[in-house]
């Protein structure tokens, strides 16, 4: 049961993105291990900046 319960919680968190800051952190700690990371705050900011500057689907 805890393995189907993993399963839909790593699921939903990719769907909904909620893990692109854990990717990000993975990622950016393998490419830049001597500099600091964003926060989870400034990296929402920027993720939501960059959408907003960059659309790429919309309901009208």
């Amino acid at each position: 049961m805890r393995r189907v319960l993993a399963a839909i919680r790593w699921y939903l968190r990719e769907l909904t993105g909620g893990a692109e800051y854990d990717h990000y952190v993975e990622r950016y700690r393998r490419l830049h291990p001597e500099e600091p990371v964003l926060s989870r705050r400034d990296f929402e900011r920027q993720r939501c900046d960059r959408r907003d500057d960059n659309p790429t689907a919309s309901c009208c």
